[in-house]
């Protein structure tokens, strides 16, 4: 009688779970806590390959380059998922890993930035997932091409991660601040030496743009003033360091310009455009907000509607300013024809500050109590009177981050 050996099935072809969910937990931490790529902090190399590819402006392509290197993250994520399933059938491998890289890459995004995304992100995080489990799949039976899309694009997207500003906006920002601060004897004292201030800095800009574009000669004011007027931080976000011999110059300068009265609100009006160049216009919202929230805590000096005002109007100045090279322009036209440090910041009177924790949530039902959106209803309606908003009346508005609504408690 014949022998029958009966072999257990043989297995499928694809990447240990062992192996591959400590491989997808890995990359989620990194897209996590790791800067995702911005378009000032995009490689210069990867930038000039963009822009001959595709003949854009050189800001545009530091926007596409920085897009491309978001999508590459993300996708590697999904590639990692469907790799880590890939043990199972085409069909159940697929039912798994959609479902598990798509909410993946939309939580990377929310933990990293610090804010729920907003309905684009939220498209190409999921769009990107989904090229990458599609990689994934495809690939499952060759070892070799999944080591080696592995490599490239996790190659690619470590080589950008944000590494601070370029070198020339770094030499347009020192060359601008070393303008302003010539001038520092000559800057009047009060609000009118904050109006002075940027009208140095911008008509510098704008006699430069001639020869550059307008978008980098603003971007460089911008980080310039932030630095003078804001915060020595905002140097170290941008990865530069900062000349010791200015230090003098600086602190005389911040000691006599306010705005509308005050010392405070120029470092927060600057620091909040800076962020908004070196991070973006949401993430530098809620940084002001939830340091608003710290200082309600008991040995802070409270939650202040007054700082939103001006942390708000400093991310859409620097969104006016470095949109594209029709609104930078016309922005620095503006500031040349002269402006009051009213047109940069809208009225404070009346606004609420010094708010305690237990007084912003009994008083004002938290972030999302009525008494607070009223209030931010009239900082929205006192923003748009702006000169420099004025001029752009479609710019969105968000005084708080986005969220669900109902009262947020403060921890």
């Amino acid at each position: 009688m014949e022998r029958v050996t009966i072999r257990p099935p043989s297995r499928l072809p694809g990447l240990s779970p062992a192996i591959g969910l400590p491989l997808v937990l890995v990359w989620f931490a990194l897209l996590c806590l790791v800067p995702d790529p911005r378009p000032l902090g995009a490689p210069d190399a990867a930038v000039s390959v963009v822009g001959k590819l595709t003949g854009l402006s050189e800001a545009s392509s530091r926007a596409a380059t920085a897009i491309a290197l978001r999508v590459i993250s993300i996708a590697m994520l999904g590639f990692l998922v469907a790799l880590a399933a890939s043990r199972r059938p085409l069909w159940q491998s697929a039912l798994i890993a959609l479902p598990v890289a798509s909410p993946l890459a939309v939580a990377s995004l929310w933990i990293n930035h610090g804010y729920f995304p907003i309905p684009s992100q939220i498209k190409l995080a999921i769009a990107s997932a989904v090229i990458g489990v599609a990689a994934g799949l495809a690939l499952r039976k060759s070892l070799v091409a999944r080591i080696s899309l592995a490599v490239i694009l996790c190659g690619l997207f470590l080589w950008g991660i944000p590494h601070g500003i370029s070198n020339d906006l770094d030499r347009s920002a020192r060359i601008t601040g070393q303008h302003v601060l010539a001038h520092v004897d000559e800057i009047p004292a009060g609000d009118d030496g904050f109006a002075e201030c940027v009208a140095l800095a911008f008509r510098f800009a704008a006699k430069n743009s001639d020869a550059a574009d307008p978008v980098h000669t603003n971007q460089a004011a911008i980080l310039a003033l932030g630095v003078i007027l804001g915060d020595e931080h905002v140097a170290t976000l941008a990865r530069r360091s900062l000349d010791d011999s200015h230090h003098g110059a600086i602190s005389r300068l911040r000691q006599k310009v306010k705005l509308h009265g005050r010392g405070d609100l120029p470092r927060h009006f600057w620091v909040s455009a800076s962020l908004t160049l070196l991070a973006d216009g949401n993430r530098s919202t809620s940084v002001g907000v939830t340091k608003e929230l710290m200082d309600s805590n008991p040995g802070g000096s409270g939650f202040s509607f007054v700082d939103l005002v001006a942390d708000r109007a400093g991310v859409l100045f620097a969104m006016a300013a470095t949109r594209d090279a029709t609104s930078a322009t016309t922005l620095q036209q503006t500031i040349r024809d002269g402006l009051d440090a009213a047109d940069y910041c809208p009225p404070i009177e009346g606004l609420p500050e010094g708010i305690s924790r237990d007084e912003f949530q009994s008083v004002y039902g938290g972030l999302g109590g009525e008494p607070t959106k009223r209030i931010v209803d009239e900082i929205t309606k006192r923003l748009r009177q702006c000169r420099v908003l004025a001029a752009d009346p479609q710019a969105p508005i968000e005084i708080l981050p986005k969220m669900q609504s109902g009262p947020i408690a403060i921890e």
